[in-house]
């Protein structure tokens, strides 16, 4: 019943700020349980050209050609897959520019210090670790030439990204994170019985009705796991007793609503979302500590203050956003 938050248009500004997770992200279990014969960038397109000089943006202190625009996708998409399937909306592409110019505006402020290059060059052979891991059949270079780009323009990336961060570090106070963990309820882990009526075969008021019925049975004593068994749409919990764990912000909001009000071991009426109807329990419910989430407290912190640099200083005299294939076609 977990939902996967879609990327908006303001949050594409944040892409920037969150390479280096991406870059943490190869060495997790979940990216090594990947198929490691398959090339780990098949399901990308091919790379955008790199070498026309058509100004596609101007603003005040500089320009963006199309070349320098497609070496910057080229570079997101390899750290950052799910860019791909931005690149045929405007309002994404917009922000993607915006991004770049950011992106430049504050690396200037920044002074040059060796550190950020040591850390692009830490981050240079995380990624080439990762990338032998899945494909012994080519070169770091090799790989990276078939994506648009070379080792030099990755670096000189990754160096400005840590710029970028380091700017934006510094403006982040601990108690302002303090009291943004004490009045959020993003990290509030439950654990929940759950059984769910899907109404993909059903209609609404199938569901509701059958739903209804096992609320009933529930109320005089039924077993839940008994009954999550039998009649829960749920696969993934259906034969665990229907029960589901983890933060209740990952699930689909009336879900997650519920599983952060319901008072404990009540069971509640039918509740709809997309999924269908779910009659449900919570068993457990608790913040996860302070030290826990700090990392990740910091880092919205950080994207929030990157977007809103990039809104309050960005400002475009031009922009001419180039055709993607589909439209070329």
């Amino acid at each position: 019943m977990r939902h996967n938050k879609r990327r908006t248009a303001g949050v594409l500004a944040t892409i920037l700020l969150a390479f280096s997770l991406v870059i943490a992200g190869c060495g997790d279990d979940e990216s090594k349980e990947a198929d490691n014969s398959q090339d780990v960038t098949a399901e990308l397109g091919q790379p955008l050209d790199t070498t026309s000089k058509k100004v596609v943006a101007e603003y005040q202190g500089g320009k963006v050609t199309e070349g320098e625009l497609n070496l910057y996708l080229n570079i997101l998409q390899f750290l950052q897959p799910n860019v791909s399937f931005l690149l045929n909306n405007d309002e994404a592409k917009e922000q993607l520019v915006k991004q770049l110019i950011g992106e430049r505006m504050v690396a200037a402020k920044v002074k040059d210090d060796e550190s950020f290059a040591k850390q692009a060059d830490k981050d240079m052979k995380e990624i080439e670790n990762y990338l032998k891991s899945q494909s012994e059949e080519k070169s770091f270079d090799e790989i990276l030439k078939e994506r648009g780009f070379n080792k030099d323009q990755l670096r000189e990336f990754l160096i400005n990204g840590n710029k970028v961060s380091s700017y934006f570090e510094k403006q982040v106070k601990e108690e302002d994170l303090k009291k943004e963990y004490k009045r959020s309820d993003q990290f509030v882990n439950v654990k929940v019985q759950h059984i769910l009526i899907s109404t993909e075969n059903r209609s609404e008021a199938e569901s509701k009705k059958r739903a209804e019925e096992v609320k009933k049975k529930l109320d005089k004593g039924g077993d839940f796991k008994k009954l999550a068994k039998k009649y829960s749409d749920d696969p993934g919990s259906k034969n665990q007793g229907g029960v589901i764990e983890g933060l209740a912000d990952q699930f689909v909001p009336e879900f997650a609503e519920a599983a952060r009000t319901l008072p404990l071991n009540k069971l509640s009426d039918p509740i709809k979302t997309d999924y269908g109807y779910h009659v449900m329990k919570v068993t457990e419910r608790k913040k996860l500590p302070y030290k826990e989430v700090k990392d990740q407290l910091k880092q919205d912190q950080l994207q929030k203050l990157y977007q809103s640099f990039v809104e309050k200083n960005v400002k475009l005299k031009k922009l001419e956003l180039p055709k993607s294939e589909s439209e070329q076609q």
